[in-house]
């Protein structure tokens, strides 16, 4: 009878928590790196005259394969280090990210990127400094007990009713949109971690003379993590294809981080035997670590125009595009300026603004109240056929790219 593996009487060794460290740095630069391969296959497959499926290119299996061995690493790294000290590691793989992208993407690394990579190396030394010292290694007995609690079942229903209307969102009502992809990613991520720190403890366990194969319960967690990684990689594969990857990678880490953090703190009570100040340090590392990725992203964020692609605007891809449907604004520049984007299909003396809608939108109230004479003359305008001499040329409308 494999013993109870309390996380009270389990301090966590130094030798243990940097090998966790370690593991879980690695297997994010080894995500990092299969994530950019993968992009950079679509983006040569869009450049074909006959585009082919995905699937077909080697380099893309290349791709797969390292996003697997990076994830095993990051699998590994749950059997030693808390789940709430590896997910924030995963910033290395925005800063890999950062790197990587200006050699397969030909993306510039500027001044305001590198002070996001201090930041993040900050971040990361507080999150492993603080972080909780104590790992919870479960049998299958324990895992079990963990399953039935009532906050975790609340959990549960929680994380199933948004998974339920983010699908809504995506096949129902056609919204797709980054957010919602990596929504979906990240919700599937959390079971994914749980499974994944379970199936590694339990292996551990057996590993040190107490086998653990004999119960159900191992081999539906490990179902679990498959099912829930598979999953996972779809989504994000699938944000890859149609999103900027500048945009993806840091928006799937503070997602994931967040979603992996409040698992093992549900889940594995990881939190519990912590002080205030740890807490708080560690809360400011992953802060941290989130302000890191929007300084290594900030001038890519605004590098939306691809080449051979129509323009479109970052919120576009962000948000979807019913919540900002009266913003009618050129792209801005980081130092301020405000720049029109003009459809080279048209005149280039005339400056074309951008909607981030799929269609015009309907005057609100709101507007009317906001600019009740700009509006009136707006319809004005519209109602007549015959444009005036020299009048720019009607206003184009460009989505998010699918």
């Amino acid at each position: 009878m494999a013993p109870a593996f309390d996380d009270d009487n389990a301090p966590l060794k130094k030798q243990d928590l940097f090998l966790g460290s370690g593991l879980a740095i690695c297997g994010n630069l080894l995500i990092s790196v299969s994530l950019n391969i993968q992009k950079y296959t679509h983006v040569k497959n869009s450049q074909r005259e006959v585009e082919r499926h995905y699937t077909k290119d080697p380099l893309w299996w290349l791709g797969l394969v390292l996003m697997g061995l990076g994830e095993v690493g990051n699998f590994t790294a749950y059997g030693f280090a808390p789940a709430s000290l590896v997910a924030p590691l995963g910033t290395t793989t925005v800063i890999a990210n950062l790197f990587l992208a200006a050699i397969f993407l030909k993306e510039k690394v500027r001044p305001e990127n590198l002070f996001g990579c201090a930041v993040a190396i900050i971040g990361a030394f507080l999150i492993v400094t603080f972080s909780s010292q104590r790992e919870v290694v479960m049998n299958a007995k324990e895992v079990v007990s963990a399953l039935e609690q009532v906050s975790f079942i609340i959990y549960v229903c929680l994380e199933l009713g948004a998974l339920g209307v983010l699908l809504f969102l995506l096949y129902g009502l056609k919204m797709k949109h980054v957010v919602i992809f990596l929504l979906i990613s990240s919700v599937t991520a959390s079971f994914t971690v749980l499974s994944a720190k379970a199936v590694s403890g339990m292996i551990q366990i057996s590993v040190s003379g107490y086998p653990q194969f004999n119960h159900p319960v191992l081999y539906v967690m490990l179902v679990v993590m498959v099912a829930t990684a598979v999953i996972q990689v779809k989504y994000l594969n699938q944000a890859m294809k149609n999103f900027n990857s500048s945009i993806v990678v840091p928006t799937n880490f503070v997602f994931f981080t967040m979603s992996a953090i409040l698992a093992g703190i549900v889940f594995y009570k990881e939190f519990n035997g912590m002080t205030s100040m740890d807490i708080g340090m560690f809360i400011l590392g992953c802060l941290l670590s989130f302000v890191a990725v929007y300084f290594i992203t900030v001038d890519n964020l605004f590098d939306v125009v691809k080449q051979g692609a129509a323009p479109q605007r970052v919120s576009a891809e962000l948000v979807p595009a019913w919540m900002l449907a009266n913003v009618n604004v050129g792209r801005v520049q980081p130092h301020g300026d405000v720049e029109h984007l003009i459809d080279p299909q048209q005149d280039t003396s005339d400056r074309t603004p951008i909607l981030s809608s799929q269609h015009p939108p309907p005057i609100t109230l709101a507007d009317e109240l906001e600019d009740a004479a700009q509006a009136g003359e707006e319809e004005r305008e519209m109602a007549d056929p015959t444009p005036p001499v020299g009048m720019a040329s009607p206003l184009k409308t460009y989505g998010s790219t699918q």
